[in-house]
C-alpha cells in the first residue's frame, strides 16, 4: 500500500536528494493504513517528518503535515495546486462536477451563484427549518428516554442530521421512503470510494468488489434527485417557493450571463450539500459525545451554559454567539476527528516546498488530520479540551492549524451551516438531555471517503426538564 521516502524533520531544510526508502516505516505502518486506522499518517509523521514522498504504485504522493504546509498549497501557492489529481475521480463518480470536486472557470461561476444562498439572512431563514426538524426528531429520542432505550450514535445523530438536511435542503420535496433509501445508498457509496482511492495504485484489471452495486446505487440516488429537482420545480412555477435550499439555487442566476443551473448541475450540487450537511455532521456530534463520556466535565459545563442562556427557550440563530463553549466543544472534536482527513491537489508548475523540488503534475496531500494533531501546534494533541479555542489561547496559533472545511477559496462553502448546525444540535441535546455512556467500548477513527467512527459506546439518556 505504500513506500515512504524519508524527506525532512518537523521544521524546514534545504535539500535537494531525497534519502533512500525507509522500509522499516513502510512495514511497522503498513498494518494501520490496511486496517484503514487514520493513527498510520501519525506514525509516518512521527517517523518522516513533516513531509514525505508515499508511493503507492504509480501514483505517488507528497504528504503535507504541517500548517505552514497547508497555508502554502490552498492560500498563498492556491493557484499553481488545483484539484485534477486523479485521487478526486472516485469522488467525482458520486458528486459529478459539484464545488467539493471541480475547478477553473466552471467552479467559479457555481460558486458566485451559490455563495449568495449561505450569507447570515439565508441562513437565519434555514435556521429556523433546522430547529423544526431538530424538534421533530428529538420526540424519536424523548421516547427512547421514557422506556429506558439506549440509542447507538448511528442511529442517533445520523437520524438527527439526516432530517435537518432533509429539511433545510428540500424542505417537503422529498418522501420518507425516498429519505431512508438516500440514507442507506450513501453509507455504501463512501465506503465503496474509498477502495477506488486505493485502488488507483492497482493495475485496472484488477476486480473491485462492489463495482457493480455501486454503479447500481448511483442509478438509483440520481432516480431520487432528479424527481425532486423535477418536483421543486413544479412547486416554483405553481407560487409555491420555499426557504429550502433546493429552492434557492433553483432560482440562483449567473450574474455574468444570467443563466441558471440545469437539473444535472442542481444534482451535482445537491448531493454535494447533502453529503456534507448529513455524514459530516453526524460524525462530528457523535465523536463530540463519545468524548465527553471520558470527560463528563465536559458534558457540565455544556450543560450549565444551555441553562444560563436559554433557560427553556428553543436557541435560534440569535443565540449562538452566546453560546461560546458549545462552539468550542464542536471546534475540538472537529480538531481531533476531522470528517475531511486530507485535502490532496496537484501541482500546476514546478515547485518548491520546504526545499524540496515539486514537478508539475505531482499530487500533494496537506493531511487535516496530522495538523489537527500536530504536537508543536496542539499541547497535549490527543486531549479532548474545548477550552484550547478560547481567545487567549487561540491568539498565537498558526491560522491553517485548525481547518476542518479547507482553507482559501476554495474552502467549504457550507462552513457557516455546518456549524450552526452542530451548535443548534448540541444546544438542544445539552437542554433536554443528561446523555453517558451506555454498552460497547471506546470507538476507533477509521478511513472512509470521510473519517467515520468504528462502534463506540451507546447512548442512554435521561430528560432534563
Amino acid at each position: 500500500l505504500g513506500f515512504y521516502h524519508m524527506v525532512s524533520p518537523s521544521t524546514p531544510k534545504s535539500a535537494t536528494v531525497l534519502p533512500s526508502i525507509d522500509l522499516l516505516t513502510w512495514l511497522h505502518s503498513a498494518p494501520q493504513l490496511a486496517q484503514r486506522d487514520p493513527g498510520f499518517f501519525l506514525t509516518a509523521r512521527a517517523r518522516c517528518g513533516d513531509i514525505y514522498l508515499l508511493r503507492g504504485g504509480s501514483a505517488p504522493m507528497v504528504m503535507l503535515g504541517h500548517p505552514r504546509h497547508a497555508q502554502e498549497i490552498l492560500v498563498d501557492k492556491g493557484a499553481n495546486y488545483t484539484k485534477d489529481s486523479p485521487i478526486w475521480d472516485p469522488l467525482r463518480s458520486l458528486l459529478g462536477n459539484g464545488l467539493l470536486v471541480s475547478g477553473g472557470s466552471y467552479w467559479l461561476r457555481q460558486r458566485r451563484m451559490m455563495q449568495p444562498q449561505f450569507h447570515r439572512q439565508a441562513l437565519a431563514g434555514m435556521a429556523a427549518l433546522m430547529s423544526e426538524a431538530i424538534a421533530e426528531e428529538l420526540e424519536a429520542w424523548d421516547r427512547a428516554a421514557a422506556d429506558g432505550r439506549e440509542l447507538t450514535p448511528t442511529e442517533g445523530f445520523n437520524s438527527l442530521t439526516m432530517k435537518v438536511i432533509v429539511k433545510t435542503l428540500f424542505g417537503g420535496s422529498i418522501e420518507q421512503q425516498e429519505i431512508e433509501s438516500v440514507g442507506r445508498d450513501l453509507t455504501f457509496v463512501l465506503d465503496f470510494i474509498l477502495q477506488g482511492i486505493l485502488a488507483k495504485s492497482l493495475p485496472s484489471w484488477v476486480p473491485l468488489p462492489g463495482r457493480q452495486r455501486y454503479a447500481d446505487t448511483l442509478r438509483r440516488l440520481d432516480d431520487i434527485l432528479f424527481r425532486i429537482i423535477r418536483r421543486s420545480r413544479q412547486a416554483i412555477e405553481s407560487g409555491k417557493v420555499g426557504a429550502n435550499l433546493l429552492s434557492l439555487l433553483l432560482g440562483a442566476t449567473d450574474e455574468e450571463t444570467h443563466e441558471r443551473m440545469n437539473d444535472q448541475q442542481l444534482r451535482d450540487e445537491a448531493l454535494t450539500l447533502f453529503l456534507a450537511g448529513y455524514e459530516t455532521t453526524a460524525a462530528a456530534l457523535a465523536w463530540a459525545y463519545q468524548f465527553m463520556f471520558e470527560r463528563p466535565e465536559v458534558a457540565d459545563k455544556l450543560h450549565a451554559e444551555a441553562d444560563s442562556v436559554l433557560g427553556q427557550r428553543t436557541p435560534t440563530i440569535t443565540d449562538v454567539a452566546s453560546l461560546p463553549y458549545t462552539k468550542m466543544v464542536l471546534q475540538e472534536a472537529l480538531r481531533l476527528r476531522p470528517p475531511s482527513f486530507w485535502t490532496p491537489r496537484v501541482a500546476l508548475t514546478d515547485d518548491e516546498i520546504d526545499g524540496y523540488p515539486i514537478k508539475a503534475g505531482t499530487t500533494v496531500a496537506p493531511v487535516t488530520y496530522v495538523i489537527h494533531h500536530h504536537p508543536e501546534i496542539w499541547e497535549d494533541p490527543e486531549r479532548f479540551d474545548p477550552e484550547r479555542f478560547l481567545p487567549e489561547r487561540s491568539q498565537n496559533r498558526h491560522r491553517a492549524a485548525w481547518i476542518p472545511f479547507a482553507l482559501g477559496q476554495h474552502q467549504c462553502i457550507g462552513k457557516e451551516f455546518a456549524m450552526l448546525e452542530g451548535q443548534l444540535v448540541l444546544a438542544n441535546l445539552a437542554q433536554r438531555f443528561r446523555i453517558v455512556a451506555g454498552q460497547g467500548s471506546a470507538p476507533k477513527a477509521t478511513l472512509s471517503a470521510t473519517l467515520r467512527m468504528q462502534g463506540g459506546h451507546s447512548l442512554r439518556l435521561t430528560r432534563r426538564r
